[in-house]
């Protein structure tokens, strides 16, 4: 057997990097992507021979200086050259910061930390919108060596609860509407070292007894916080905690350290497909932070990445189609970070036009599949030259793995980001555990220095999910000789119908090709005779209706026998997470 060793590039010359430098400043985005990738993937052939093991490596040059600096100090390296620039501003209520206000108001919340007895290795709690307090908590977190976890926001009392008790939490940050929740969240907690500080989110929400208000922690009287007070903190401490459920069970908190962030960051950052311009005089990026910060997808990849490059991000504390109509209309948006559902929304919406998106040149998606229909659809809806591209990678991988340039098809998920290595492990018992070669279906295990510590305090869960120091990723896929992964759902979403493999992904992507389906989803449920048997969930356009054994033939049609549909059920929604992930246990209730 053969492995696929693909080439490493070659260092990239000084005369290359310059030219590369000169495309982003003043060449069209659509000519800049043609030149740019012309050297940067075309210039070598894959050689399919040498090692047997069937690893994938990254294309990209290696990165290096993310072993020894911290996640803040990488975001404020540069900040000096824009400090007058928006960095925040709320589209709810218009309150902003400029990176220098920015800047010295983290400092100064690091030293309250610090001054109110929370220890380094510490853990808190952010339970916030998207909203401009909420970066300044984790960015002065950072500084101060304490480990934050990330609580979606519309969590119960229950699920709230059992984060903040498995991260071991010692103080709160939250908005008024909350307290309530929260307080109750806490009872008998004796871990909690402050009372539950209160975030003003710009509501005049007066002020609750017992608490303290985030304001007076970030007063002009307090000291910015000093460089010897930095003094203890490593590279390789856990910096975020954010919870997963990994491949199988219950959330699990997410161990990652400054250097895995760090590292991610600029290995999401290869200009190779890294749309982002770093702010000038006369230049400044726009970038409508709608993806919840509590999502990896959200803080490292939109708010981190933009904030490193002196950004203007414009925070959405709740999506809804007002709002990202109203961000839209006030806010010459350069660049949108978005998932599928949103993208289909604009595609329904007529109320959004292309005048709306006018001045954005590029659309990265992720956390969940985007279809070649999908991506028709809205080229067809806007008539616009925007480009897609699409990343792949989980909480696990801080998070990103695998990313395509603007000429891939949006079917893959393009190639591995640098310093990043790949194989595919097969699922069959025959050949259980054995790495597999071009085009053939295993689960997707992921090495880099963006791969988490582990799960906190949960050592089994950490060696049932890693191989060594690989990552084994739950989904399902397979690569070309190129390099270029493609996915095909999750190992345990797939359906086994008389012994036979079926992903739902592929049934999902065909029944989107039929009209007057608004959104759709598959999975399997059991049948006495197959095992398994695929059931299709679909949500109909406005006024409109099917035929339940006409949409069985147009898939039978397309696929082979034993994918062919057993059911069809319409509903009014799919259920997904707020990253775009179908829900599909909650179907299986349906």
């Amino acid at each position: 057997m053969t492995i696929l060793q693909l080439p490493l590039f070659t260092r990239v010359s000084c005369i290359l990097n310059q030219c590369i430098k000169e495309c982003i400043v003043n060449v069209s985005p659509k000519n800049y992507w043609r030149k740019f990738n012309k050297h940067r993937y075309y210039a070598t052939t894959v050689n399919l021979k040498g090692d047997a093991q069937n690893i994938v490596n990254s294309k990209l040059p290696d990165i290096s200086g993310f072993e020894n600096i911290h996640v803040h100090d990488f975001i404020w390296e540069k900040v000096g050259r824009w400090s007058n620039h928006t960095a925040l501003v709320c589209l709810n209520t218009g309150r902003s910061y400029t990176y220098g206000q920015l800047r010295k108001t983290c400092g100064k919340l690091a030293t309250s930390l610090r001054k109110s007895k929370l220890l380094p290795g510490d853990t808190i709690a952010i339970i916030l919108p998207n909203i401009p307090e909420f970066v300044i908590i984790a960015l002065a977190a950072n500084e101060a060596g304490l480990r934050t976890t990330l609580i979606n926001p519309i969590f119960t009392t229950y699920e709230i609860k059992r984060q903040i008790e498995n991260a071991d939490t010692r103080a709160i940050f939250t908005i008024p509407t909350k307290y309530i929740d929260i307080k109750a969240s806490i009872e008998k907690n004796s871990k909690i070292k402050l009372p539950i500080i209160i975030v003003n989110d710009g509501t005049n929400a007066s002020s609750i007894s017992g608490t303290i208000q985030l304001d007076d922690l970030m007063r002009d009287d307090i000291e910015d916080f000093s460089i010897s007070q930095k003094i203890g903190i490593s590279c390789k401490d856990t910096v975020f905690l954010p919870y997963s459920s990994g491949t199988v069970g219950l959330p699990k908190g997410v161990e990652s350290s400054h250097r895995n962030i760090v590292a991610n960051l600029l290995q999401g950052m290869d200009p190779t497909f890294f749309p982002g311009i770093e702010a000038s005089e006369h230049h400044q990026e726009i970038v409508p932070l709608i993806l919840p910060i509590y999502h990896y997808y959200g803080l490292i990849i939109v708010l981190y990445s933009y904030l490193r490059i002196g950004a203007k991000l414009v925070c959405l504390p709740q999506f809804s189609a007002e709002a990202f109509i109203k961000l839209l209309e006030n806010h010459r948006c350069t660049v949108l970070h978005i998932v599928p559902p949103i993208i289909q929304m604009m595609i329904n919406n007529e109320r959004i036009t292309p005048r709306h998106i006018e001045s954005v040149r590029l659309t990265l998606t992720g956390a969940a599949p985007l279809g070649e229909k999908l991506i028709a659809n809205f080229r067809s809806r806007f008539t616009t030259g925007m480009n897609f591209i699409q990343g792949y990678g989980a909480t696990e991988l801080s998070p990103l793995a695998t990313i395509t340039h603007p000429n891939m098809s949006t079917a893959s998920c393009g190639y591995l980001v640098p310093n990043t290595q790949m194989r595919i492990v097969s699922t069959q018992d025959d050949t259980l555990g054995r790495n597999l070669g071009p085009h053939e279906i295993g689960e997707i295990y992921i090495r880099g220095p963006q791969v988490m510590k582990g799960y906190y305090k949960n050592p089994k869960a950490t060696a049932d999910t890693m191989d060594g120091d690989w990552y084994k990723t739950g989904d399902l896929g397979h690569y070309t000789e190129d390099g270029i992964l493609y996915i095909q759902g999750r190992s345990k979403e797939l359906i086994k119908v008389k012994g036979h493999q079926v992903a739902p992904t592929e049934l999902e992507e065909v029944i989107r090709h039929y009209d007057n389906i608004k959104d759709i989803a598959v999975i399997g449920v059991a049948h006495e005779d197959y095992g398994e048997i695929p059931k299709a969930f679909v949500v109909l356009k406005s006024g409109v209706k099917i035929n339940e054994n006409e949409l069985k033939e147009f898939v039978a049609k397309r696929v082979a026998k034993y994918k062919q549909l057993g059911y069809v059920q319409v509903i009014e929604s799919i259920p997904k997470s707020a990253s775009g992930k179908i829900l599909r246990r909650e179907l299986e209730n349906l």
